[in-house]
């Protein structure tokens, strides 16, 4: 039976896909209670209504071994694609312990200097902001 994680360390949320068909994409990060976590997964809650604060929530959650394991805080990771809602403006990641929210960026396709290899590979991360889009 799949189980929150213990928590979560980092998220990113980006905007993917192209102008007809626009991708939300979600990774996260976390730590499991133990060693030998399987099928680790973002698994989005669905909403009847759009929530009033435009955030999508996730829960983090993996299935825990089934014989025993080392209690020490182990890393996991997952990362979730679907359809970018209209009304979407961040994510929300749950774990047990602690949640994390994050905005949704998409990259600026405009950055791109041909010219100057070493400004755009320093340029990772280079976001903008949908709310500018």
């Amino acid at each position: 039976m799949s189980e929150l994680v213990r928590e979560i360390v980092e998220v990113a949320a980006m905007v993917g896909g192209d102008a007809d068909d626009p991708l939300l994409i979600v990774e996260a990060d976390g730590l499991a209670p133990t060693a030998g976590w399987t099928h680790v997964r973002l698994e989005p809650h669905v909403y009847i209504t759009p929530p009033d604060d435009g955030v999508q929530d996730f829960d983090l959650v993996g299935d825990r071994p089934a014989g025993s394991a080392a209690d020490a805080l182990a890393p996991v990771e997952a990362g979730w694609e679907g359809p970018l809602a209209d009304w979407l403006i961040g994510v929300r990641i749950h774990a047990a312990d602690n949640m994390v929210e994050e905005e949704v960026f998409e990259f600026d396709d405009d950055f791109d200097d041909d010219d100057d290899d070493d400004a755009r590979d320093s340029a990772e991360g280079h976001v903008r902001d949908n709310e500018d889009a």
